[in-house]
């Protein structure tokens, strides 16, 4: 009888250690670049899925027509949002985080949004006491 319970034991410890293997194997890391680093080398990333961080361009965002800027230090990227659902705090003048596929246009570069992200303003924000 214990080298029953020892046996499934053993086989359900093998099928946990190899599902937790297939899952970390199976997620490749995305790493986030800023939109001046995209910019810089733009022909890296054509045609590819990116993860980008920038500040949306004040005036730019149009929710009709599901278009957005961001912007880095020195450089600007338009961003195609339809059909997204749109987070809490995301608005003109924030910090947002964008996953998507980077296309080349007859204007330029876009990237085709599939996910966006913001951050907590709160968090990032500096609290007083008062005494």
């Amino acid at each position: 009888m214990a080298l029953t319970r020892l046996g499934r034991l053993i086989v359900v410890g093998a099928i946990l250690t190899t599902l937790v293997g297939l899952m970390t194997y199976s997620v490749e890391p995305m790493p986030q670049y800023s939109i001046d680093e995209v910019m810089d080398t733009i022909d890296d990333h054509e045609n590819e899925r990116i993860h980008i961080r920038g500040i949306i361009v004040n005036g730019t965002l149009d929710l009709e027509s599901g278009t957005v800027v961001l912007t880095g230090t020195n450089s600007t990227m338009n961003v195609i949002i339809s059909g997204l659902s749109i987070p809490t705090g995301f608005g003109e003048g924030t910090m947002v985080s964008v996953k998507g596929t980077l296309h080349a246009t007859d204007e330029g570069h876009v990237l085709r949004a599939d996910d966006i992200k913001t951050g907590c303003p709160s968090k990032y924000e500096s609290t007083t006491v008062n005494e």
